[in-house]
């Protein structure tokens, strides 16, 4: 079977201050367990955990996720309101209850691995140092039919770095929104590391199986 390829190959380098405020306490407390899906995951840490919770949340109601998570968040941080946020603005209203993403161990460690990589040697992209792809890279611990990868750099937080890849500044194509709010993708990784040149970087992988 030929294997089918996504990449989002912006990166994201902005030094605003995050908030990290945000209310979760809005939503009932089923739908905080069931977007929890890493709750029981032994790879990742408790902030990587809750990326995952904030991108299942985006993908259960998009609309609530837009007031209370997404709007709070682009005030507090003076987003200029362009295409890109107004596009933001369209897609969560229009994103109906899907599937939720499930964290693969597989996964994840191809996603710390690149994030060490990069966080040490001081790289930005999906190229690994040596130059390794990253479909061959995510391969090596996983061998899916379709993958993906997300980027950001700056930021240490959960909130940051989701919103961040949703807002998708630059990017023509919106892949790191489309990736996180599309229904191609079935398990996801993530990996918040360090970073020599940027202070820390995150890297979300996806798969379909």
């Amino acid at each position: 079977m030929k294997t089918i390829r996504f990449i989002a190959c912006f990166v994201l380098i902005h030094t605003v201050i995050a908030s990290h405020s945000q209310d979760l306490s809005l939503w009932s407390k089923d739908t905080l367990d069931m977007a929890n899906t890493a709750a029981h995951s032994v790879s990742l840490t408790p902030e990587e955990k809750k990326a995952v919770q904030l991108i299942n949340l985006a993908r259960l109601n998009g609309k609530a996720f837009l007031t209370r998570i997404a709007m709070p968040y682009i005030k507090a941080n003076d987003k200029d309101d362009d295409e890109f946020v107004e596009g933001l603005y369209t897609d969560l209203r229009n994103t109906k209850a899907m599937h939720l993403l499930k964290p693969l161990d597989a996964l994840c460690k191809s996603a710390a691995h690149h994030a060490h990589d990069m966080g040490t040697k001081g790289g930005l992209g999906h190229d690994s140092s040596d130059g390794t792809t990253f479909t061959m890279r995510i391969h090596r611990f996983h061998k899916p039919v379709i993958v993906s990868e997300n980027c950001s750099y700056g930021y240490n937080d959960a909130l940051s770095n989701v919103m961040e890849m949703l807002i998708d500044e630059g990017v023509t194509e919106r892949t790191h929104r489309h990736n996180i709010l599309g229904k191609t993708f079935h398990h996801i990784g993530v990996s918040i590391k360090p970073h020599k040149m940027m202070e820390f970087n995150c890297v979300i992988d996806f798969s379909v199986e």
